[in-house]
């Protein structure tokens, strides 16, 4: 099974990544379905959906075990928003392409996103950045987008603007690394961030 890591951040939070390698019927065979998660699978219609989901949910199980929690499935909310079964803790997901990432902290709410650094960021950037956030670097466009979205997904509500509602702190350009804070709503949290395998991967540490 090609997970990279699972990392604890603290004794109530941790963290892992998956490089989706398998093919669907493998992962599907190697997940243990909690309850109404068959149902939901089966109303996945593309192959590649399937895959993403399947690899995501087995991430969550394993941070689970290394937090020591019983998991029973992962199911979302009316407004999409993930959540575990059977248990008070709280869980962020992502997945781009390749990879699939996951975050459970038993008390506090968590946000995780996963980008593929890509030039096309340059065409999108605009959407989600202020005017003096901008620059030619694909590589900080990309970060700035991560930390955002882990942000977004933190605030756990719909109607969150990235661009005006979620403010970073400068991020230097040229380095594949690091911390920022990021001010949402009158809340500030800590971001960490880095570079992996062409990916960018944030989420909140505090």
């Amino acid at each position: 099974m090609p997970i990279i890591t699972i990392h604890n951040l603290d004794k109530q939070r941790a963290w892992g990544l998956w490089n989706i390698q398998e093919e669907t019927k493998t992962l599907e065979d190697s997940y243990s379905f909690g309850s109404e998660e068959r149902m939901y699978l089966d109303s996945i219609s593309h192959p590649k959906k399937k895959q993403e989901w399947l690899a995501s949910r087995i991430t969550v199980g394993l941070v689970c075990e290394q937090l020591k929690l019983p998991y029973a499935g992962t199911l979302k909310m009316p407004d999409k928003r993930p959540y575990l079964c059977e248990q008070n803790g709280e869980v962020s997901i992502s997945h781009s392409h390749d990879y699939a990432a996951a975050i459970i902290d038993q008390h506090k709410p968590v946000g995780i996103d996963i980008e593929r650094i890509d030039p096309k960021i340059l065409t999108i950037r605009k959407k989600f950045l202020f005017e003096e956030e901008i620059s030619e670097d694909v590589r900080q466009m990309t970060q700035y987008w991560c930390i955002k979205e882990a942000g977004y997904k933190l605030a756990g509500e719909k109607g969150i603007s990235l661009k005006d509602d979620i403010i970073v702190e400068p991020i230097p350009a040229g380095i594949n690394h690091g911390e920022t804070l990021i001010h949402l709503k009158g809340v500030t949290y800590k971001i960490l961030y880095f570079e992996y395998d062409n990916y960018i991967v944030a989420f909140n540490i505090d």
